[in-house]
């Protein structure tokens, strides 16, 4: 609940260690029925043995050690929240959910504060694809997911518990989501009201009201947005020009789109070169910089960066194999829930989903967290329905 805050990796990495050390006390001392062979642990497990097995190749020993310390958490919240699952009641997780996203609006509120103080400085830089700064540290595309996701769980809780304040927290979220968060969020947020769209529409009857309404509001909120909030209309321009870059082969240094294809299309040498075994994550940043040069790539050395594409950097440290793992990650839930998808997790999936495309999630703490914990925290249960139960066991 403290990612949004001050000193948040730190606390992060002691309350996984607390998490997973109560787990193991937990699990050998009352021998809880723990199901290890739920899909989405194992597809997290092989993701981490593929990092370990990196150690056979890495050029980089001290790398390799930073890596799998980052990546050890896929397995640990996981295992975790396993053993404590038959113990997990509805009202855990409404305290949970209300923390979470009340941590985000004390950030959201400082942060907006922070930009209205400086509103001429960080809209120029916003131009310039600079991010707004975000109050506590969090790496600023990861927090937009965060803060695109507490935007619609703080909505639901309101509605679900009727919970008047936290419509006040949904509001703040929401009005942050707008003016500081990264384009992947902003963006990620409206695909996931999409997709939760077409669920809702592939269950009911169509209701001509609902969907003017709807289609309304998704015009009107973007428009207003636009015309009202600095940082968002110059995010917009930032992103054109971005494009035109793109599309016209520009000199791509310092434009984020346009270095973020530069180094999609580094990483698909390195693919070609190594289709099966990958080069191994900890050694992909020293590999990238050798493709660059050998491409004669104009980027300046501070610009050479990592795809910001988790599907293209797993092919590329992984090979096919670590590609159809990931894969699978987002393909499992079609197979396991078909159509009893509740509408907070199938949002998360969407909402992970697009932010994987612009950045890698499962590469970073927070976005570990996001991925495991989160992930299978609402994969069991949504406050959405009043009549749904909480699923303790996976079947």
């Amino acid at each position: 609940m403290s990612a949004a805050l001050p000193y948040s990796r730190a606390i992060v990495s002691i309350v996984t260690g607390l998490m997973f050390v109560l787990a193991l006390i937990e699990f050998f001392l009352n021998k809880p029925k723990v199901n290890f062979k739920d899909p989405y642990f194992i597809i997290l497990a092989l993701l981490v043995f593929f990092n370990l097995a990196d150690g056979l190749r890495a050029m980089d020993y001290s790398e390799w050690v930073r890596t799998m310390e980052s990546k050890i958490p896929l397995i640990l919240i996981p295992f975790s929240i396993l053993v404590f699952r038959p113990q997990i009641k509805e009202e855990h997780i409404r305290l949970i959910s209300i923390l979470f996203c009340l941590s985000f609006s004390i950030s959201t509120l400082g942060s907006i504060y922070n930009y209205i103080q400086n509103y001429s400085e960080i809209n120029a830089q916003v131009l310039q694809s600079k991010n707004v700064p975000i109050i506590g540290g969090m790496h600023h595309i990861t927090y937009s997911v965060y803060i695109a996701l507490t935007s619609l769980i703080s909505a639901i809780l309101a509605y679900r518990y009727k919970i008047k304040w936290l419509w006040v927290v949904a509001a703040i979220n929401f009005i942050g989501l707008h003016i500081i968060s990264a384009r992947t969020g902003l963006l990620g947020f409206y695909f996931g009201i999409f997709v939760l769209g077409i669920q809702y529409l592939r269950n009911r009857s169509l209701n001509p009201k609902f969907v003017l309404t709807g289609l309304i509001l998704l015009i009107i909120i973007p428009l207003v947005a636009f015309s009202t909030i600095g940082s968002l209309k110059n995010r917009l321009k930032n992103t054109l020009a971005d494009v035109n870059v793109i599309l016209h082969q520009k000199d791509a240094n310092y434009q984020s789109l346009g270095m973020r294809v530069e180094a999609a299309k580094t990483a698909f040498d390195l693919i070609e070169a190594n289709p099966w075994t990958g080069v191994g994550y900890c050694n992909i940043k020293y590999r990238m910089s050798v493709q660059y040069e050998q491409n004669s790539s104009n980027l300046f050395i501070e610009n050479r960066i990592l795809p910001h594409n988790q599907f293209i950097m797993e092919f590329a440290v992984h090979g096919i194999a670590g590609l159809l793992v990931f894969v699978a990650y987002f393909i499992l839930p079609f197979f396991r829930r078909q159509k009893r998808f509740t509408p907070v997790f199938l949002f998360l999936w969407s909402l992970i989903l697009f932010g994987c495309m612009f950045e890698c999630l499962f590469d970073r703490q927070h976005g570990i967290v996001l991925v495991s914990f989160f992930w299978f925290l609402y994969e069991s249960y949504s406050p959405m329905d009043k009549n749904e139960k909480l699923i303790t066991e996976t079947k």
